[in-house]
Parts: C-alpha cells; structure tokens; sequence
C-alpha cells in the first residue's frame, strides 16, 4: 500500500468529487480513480458509493477514514522525529487560505516575528480544505483559515488546538454609480438579475454565500457571472463594474475609503468570521522555539485589528 492512497482517500472524502479531489492532488482525474482502486483492492472492500451523486462515502469508508488519518500522521510525524525535514530550508509549514494573504498574513509574521527572533517560514497558499487535508496529513504544521459555524470544517476541534487571531466579515461590494451609490442595489427586485461574482459552492466562502442568500428575507433575481475561489480575481472584477462580489471587510477597506467600491447595505447580507490558526497537538509540540505556547500566550494581546 502507498501512503499516497491514504492521501488520495482523505482529500476526496472531504471533498465529494472525484475531479476537485483530483486537481487538488495534482494529477488526472483516471490516474486519481485508479490510485482509490487500488486502496479499495488492498483493502478488499468499497469504500466509496459511485453510484450517488455526489459520491459518499460506504459504511466501511467512514469507518476507514478516522483510521487513514491516524497512520498519515503517524507516517508524517515519525518521518520528522527522524529528522528528515529537508536541511536546505526548515522553515515552520505554514498553509494559509488565500484570502488571507494579502491583509492578514503579513501583519501576522511581523507581530510574531518581533516577539521571537530567528523565525523561518515555509509557506503554502490555497483553499480551505486544501488546507485541512495538509494539516491531516502532516504536511504543514500551522494551519491559517477563516472559520464560521454556518460553514463548519472537518478539523476535529477536540484534538486540534486552536487560537483566534481576529474577526472579520464577509460583506456585499460593488462599484458606485454616478450618485455614490451601490450600482447593484439588492433590495431592489425591479431593476432585475443582479449580477453576481460567485465562489464555487464547494468552498468555504462559496458555502457561506449560499447561506446567505437562501435565508435571505428578499429574493431578488441573481445571475452568476464568474466564479472563482480567489477573492483577490473578485475583487478586481468587482472593482471594473462586474458585479456584486461578497468579500471579506479587511480586503476592501481602502477601497471603500477610497470610494471605489461601495458596500451594500442591510445585515442579511453579511456574515461574521474568525481568523483561526490550527495545529494539531502532536504538531504543537514539534514544533520549534516553543512557538505553539508563545502564541497561545500572546493572543489575547495581539488579535490582528
């Protein structure tokens, strides 16, 4: 058995589709079914319904799943026990969700970096999920994502230990008309299909927009233009008249003050998050300087403002 099929069996149990499991483990979707075959053959039972839409796992697959975790992060955390981390570069692995990068990382490592000298990051960006695999799997040792109960993630809250770096919000933008105002109102059910800049549903931002505009008191007409699970492409296609792009608020504050982009009023259409950093405690206590229980020290103090 290859470690790689475990890898392979977390991502698409997380994800529920064979194609997004596939782009994310960087090879073709064939080559990705056959690599879950084989795990199914080793193992000698299915482990995943294909006849349901979108794939679920069987009976046998949940079961597995807790277990695939477990050996991954034995292999992972014995590999670096032994010392087996790459000597030109050994930097604490750091994933962060893209959205963060810009408006949230920076003052993050510069914070952190005046506390304790001598500080090395190795860091990796990417989506929500991309990033509870990774933890999963041992292949970063801190774990930097937006958080909601509205769109909860799989990382085991019991085991893995957390700190909440900040708050933020998940707000309605659009670029101003003539008069200063949103050119797409969304109260406004006359002036027809709203033209929406969308996150795939399958993602973090994208589950929190369905939510919203399900429970939403008005139903105005939206029509979905674009769709990307990067908030910096919505932002720009916002900011050129697209459309109304659900943003979060540290990402568009000097283009608000800068009246390029305008919020849309009215609480409905927003949601409240928290910035969170993940690590899981076997994690926590390999990594270097005491960093774990500095930062567990220090958050209350320096939440990100």
């Amino acid at each position: 058995m290859d470690i790689e099929w475990l890898e392979d069996f977390l991502v698409l149990s997380d994800l529920s589709s064979f194609t997004r499991a596939a782009q994310t483990r960087n090879v073709t979707q064939s080559a990705f079914s056959r690599r879950i075959r084989s795990l199914e053959d080793w193992i000698g039972i299915p482990l995943i319904d294909r006849d349901t839409v979108p794939p679920r796992l069987t009976v046998a697959g949940h079961l597995f799943r807790d277990a695939a975790r477990e050996m991954v992060r034995q292999l992972q955390d014995t590999r670096i026990a032994l010392g087996h981390r790459s000597r030109a570069f050994s930097g604490i692995k750091l994933f962060v969700s893209h959205s963060l990068i810009d408006h949230v990382l920076p003052e993050w490592i510069a914070h952190l970096s005046r506390r304790i000298s001598g500080l090395k990051f190795d860091i990796t960006a990417g989506e929500t999920y991309e990033g509870m695999v990774a933890l999963a799997g041992g292949r970063c040792d801190l774990l930097m994502v937006y958080y909601s109960p509205n769109a909860p993630i799989t990382v085991d809250e019991k085991s893995c230990a957390s700190v909440i770096l900040g708050q933020d919000r998940l707000v309605p933008v659009c670029a101003p008309n003539e008069d200063g105002e949103p050119q797409y109102p969304l109260t406004d059910i006359r002036a027809g299909s709203v033209p929406v800049l969308s996150y795939p549903p399958e993602t973090f931002f994208g589950r929190l927009l369905n939510r919203i505009i399900r429970f939403s008191p008005a139903h105005p007409h939206f029509g979905v233009v674009a769709q990307s699970p990067h908030s910096r492409i919505l932002r720009t296609l916002a900011l050129n008249g697209a459309g109304v792009a659900w943003l979060p608020e540290r990402c568009i504050r000097e283009d608000c003050r800068a009246k390029q982009l305008v919020r849309i009023d009215g609480d409905q259409w927003c949601s409240d998050v928290e910035i969170r950093l993940y690590a899981s405690p076997e994690r926590a206590r390999l990594l270097e300087l005491n960093l774990w229980e500095n930062i567990k020290e220090w958050q209350d103090k320096a939440l990100i403002d």
